[in-house]
């Protein structure tokens, strides 16, 4: 006898409701866009690619319409409609707004993966319906396909970073310059010393214990480059992918699921967008975070201490991270056994560990060093002092201003970047003590008003998304340890890579403005170029922001806006590049000092050499 589909699965369930929510949250901030943009906004080019608000109600009213419909109404409608929305308003503003094709495709790409998270959550298929058996990938086939994930992401990755090094497009606020001094000092006398971070000459370890760049110094020794370390980052970084392989496969993840996984560790937008955006040694903590979780989940004996002691060294705020470590370990080991009392032991050291080193650290920092950097707290601190002790005062007396501060409309659209393209899949986990995980996140990235903190363009995110993606892990293999919730772990892991794909595809054309430079802008790049190769090497330099990475390897470069007056002083003319202190340049200013031009190149930039 024929059975009549089940209707009841096709109520409006609370997660379409929250989806629906957060589709309407959108909707509202897309109208007010509209409403404060004005018809020149709305018709720029650029509109659609730097409003995020309108970016994401697109992508989330279209994806919302397909949940809430698609039990009524029929496929060949919700199909229709998720294509022809998209699409339609990529082509309203393809040709009113003419903008660029990369924003074109991207709406393609929203209606592509709406349609696939349509028929992922289709409610009229019966979780008991008998289903032929399909195999999945082999273990080869797993890590071939991880392989070649990696080396998309790390190319994509590596790609933006050397565009906008070789432009000179490099942010000029990035630590990329003050790296690259670091690590020729290192090379040629085994010293830290920088002038680039106080406008003197002084030992980086004064501002941040971080002698982990000391592994790439033999690299750099043999071929001492920028584009050397450069490339060593990005290896570092989606190197990642093997022990998240290896925590996928512990916890007994299928190698599909795994494949999945460290898919989405290479497309996360915060991994490659962070990758790409500048020098630092936080990117080696997504690697070692999960090196640490794979080596307390196997039970290994001295790796742990191995990649305990490395993480203190990328710098000591990294021990908040190593804290959360071992707080999760100690809670979640199990009960009654000898060798689970040994590990929550190991949990509690890794906690004592890390929070003595954080304390030491700071007390070095402060009364042996240039401080703490704990001005990028200041929005908490105020007018009361710039200790870290006053910012713990201030926190303990009045939570109220730690809670205001990370409820800003950046840090809320910082925070739903890093969930929306995991699907929030890490909210499934089982484990409790996973919000352990949040004391990073809360502490580092939500609490301070130092832009970078919070931006999935710069390496600091990187703790949080080792985190977000270990769960990510954790909840898939509780899901798939039920057979009941195969359709779930379907639907998540679908909706996962879906959103990876839009959030991630949108920040990638925001990148668009400087790979369009890199090429189309070639003449003024070999402008530029030429103009660089006039100063000698070696010589004192004093440069624009965005051109200190092509400059810093040598001993003594300053930041222009940090007043120092050198052998040669190299200023940014290039009207879409130069900072408000580039803007500022009077040639007789300059030869009042002394100063003679020795190359120049008409809104490109000069270059001014002292006496004769």
């Amino acid at each position: 006898m024929k059975t009549t589909p089940n209707t009841t699965s096709r109520a409006v369930t609370p997660r379409i409701l929250g989806f629906s929510a957060l589709g309407a949250y959108f909707a509202v901030l897309f109208a007010g866009g509209l409403l404060n943009g004005g018809k020149e906004s709305i018709l720029d080019p650029e509109f659609i690619i730097y409003i995020h608000p309108l970016i994401y109600a697109v992508a989330w009213l279209t994806l919302a319409a397909i949940l809430l419909v698609y039990g009524t109404i029929s496929k060949g409608f919700v199909y229709g409609f998720a294509w022809l929305s998209t699409m339609g308003y990529a082509i309203l503003t393809a040709v009113l707004g003419e903008s660029y094709f990369l924003t074109f495709a991207m709406c393609g790409v929203v209606a592509v993966v709406t349609v696939a998270c349509g028929k992922a959550f289709r409610s009229d298929v019966a979780v008991t319906k008998k289903k032929t058996e399909r195999k999945g990938l082999s273990a080869l086939g797993g890590k071939v396909a991880v392989g070649v994930l990696a080396v998309l992401g790390g190319g994509l990755a590596l790609f933006l970073l050397l565009s906008s090094y070789l432009s000179y497009t490099m942010s000029p606020s990035a630590s990329t310059g003050v790296y690259i001094q670091l690590m020729e000092s290192l090379k040629s006398g085994f010293s830290f010393d920088t002038t680039l971070e106080f406008g003197e000459s002084v030992s980086h370890l004064a501002a941040h214990i971080s002698p982990i760049f000391l592994v790439y110094l033999p690299f750099y020794a043999l071929i001492p480059s920028p584009v050397t370390l450069l490339v060593l980052q990005t290896v570092a970084v989606f190197s990642a992918v093997v022990p998240m392989w290896l925590i996928c496969r512990k916890k007994g993840l299928t190698p599909s699921l795994s494949a999945v996984v460290c898919g989405l560790l290479c497309l996360f937008p915060a991994v490659w967008g962070g990758a790409a955006g500048s020098l630092h040694e936080y990117a080696l903590l997504l690697p070692l975070l999960l090196w640490l979780l794979w080596a307390l989940e196997d039970r290994r004996k001295v790796l742990p201490w191995v990649f305990a002691l490395l993480i203190l060294c990328v710098r000591e705020t990294c021990a908040i991270h190593l804290f959360a470590v071992g707080a999760y370990h100690a809670l979640t080991v199990g009960c009654g056994e000898d060798s689970a009392k040994k590990e929550r032991g190991r949990g509690l050291i890794l906690m004592g560990v890390s929070l003595l080193y954080f304390v030491v650290a700071m007390v070095v920092l402060t009364y042996a060093g240039k401080g703490t950097l704990i001005t990028r707290f200041d929005n908490v601190t105020g007018i009361f002092g710039t200790d870290f002790g006053t910012l713990l005062r201030e926190i303990f007396y009045n939570p109220a201003i730690a809670v205001y501060e990370m409820l800003t409309t950046a840090k809320l659209h910082y925070v739903l970047c890093l969930l929306l393209p995991l699907g929030l899949i890490p909210v499934f986990t089982k484990k409790k003590a996973g919000l352990v995980f949040l004391l990073p996140l809360l502490s580092l990235n939500l609490l301070s008003d130092f832009p970078y903190h919070f931006s999935l363009d710069f390496p600091y995110s990187f703790g949080v998304s080792a985190f977000a993606l270990y769960l990510c892990a954790d909840a898939l293999a509780g899901l798939t340890a039920d057979r009941e919730k195969v359709l779930t772990v379907k639907r998540l892991t679908t909706l996962a890579v879906c959103f990876t794909l839009i959030v991630g595809g949108f920040r990638l054309a925001g990148y668009g403005l400087f790979t369009e430079y890199a090429f189309d802008g070639r003449d003024e790049v070999a402008s530029m170029a030429e103009l660089l190769e006039s100063v000698e090497d070696g010589a004192a330099v004093s440069a624009s922001g965005r051109l200190i990475p092509s400059l810093a390897a040598r001993e003594e470069v300053y930041y222009l806006h940090q007043g120092q007056l050198t052998e040669y002083v190299v200023i940014d003319l290039r009207e879409e590049w130069a900072t408000e202190a580039d803007a500022k340049f009077d040639e007789k200013y300059y030869t009042d000092k002394g100063y003679t031009v020795v190359k120049r190149c008409a809104d490109v930039g000069v270059v001014l050499k002292k006496g004769n």
